[in-house]
């Protein structure tokens, strides 16, 4: 862990709080269906998680929607396996500073990638819970983050599209993409299917 701390220092990440230890993935039962991928487990209130989301704590609100969505299309905890894209902590959330997530995303991507190679068939595909996340694990993003919702036949993004190999889905966990919205319904019903 400090190995990835000091390498991020090292290639100028900012806002890094260096808070060991990183919040553990969560694994659930023996048949993984999917990878949920959040982007940090860095939060406005500086909360110190034991798991990813803080599943294991009392304060559920980080996971509630991506919880929502995921038995929306009929997954449950036991078909999942959840890890944050860059493990460590930030003194500032994410979306308060984009540029240094996406520099501090490029270093962990390789170990990321080991991990779920280690782990997981490439078969199981990612839902990726951020654009930002999206966009990291794209070739190129010629699309607004709404035209996969809007275009269901294009989803899973086929892995020779996506950096890692694996099958890609967007899972944004903004309120705006709550898979119960009759506007998603279609893309509801295809994730539906696919994990059927």
């Amino acid at each position: 862990m400090k190995v990835i701390l000091n390498e991020l220092k090292s290639h100028s990440v900012l806002n890094i709080d260096e808070f060991l230890p990183f919040p553990k993935p969560y694994h659930g039962g023996s048949k993984i269906k999917a990878i949920v991928l959040g982007m940090d487990p860095s939060t406005n209130d500086h909360i110190r998680f034991d798991t990813v989301f803080n599943l294991t704590g009392n304060d559920s609100r980080y996971f509630f929607s991506i919880r929502r969505n995921l038995e929306a299309i009929n997954l449950s905890m036991e078909n999942i396996y959840i890890q944050n894209f860059c493990q460590n902590y930030f003194t500032k959330p994410s979306y308060d500073q984009k540029r240094n997530w996406w520099r501090a995303s490029a270093i962990w991507y390789s170990f990321l990638k080991k991990e779920l190679d280690m782990k997981f068939d490439i078969d199981v595909p990612l839902l990726v819970t951020s654009e930002m996340i999206f966009h990291r694990l794209l070739y190129s993003v010629n699309e607004d983050n709404s035209y996969y919702y809007q275009n269901p036949e294009n989803i899973p993004v086929e892995s020779c599209f996506v950096k890692s190999g694996r099958m890609l889905i967007p899972f944004f966990r903004h309120w705006k993409y709550n898979l119960n919205r009759p506007e998603w319904l279609k893309y509801k019903e295809k994730l539906q299917l696919y994990f059927r």
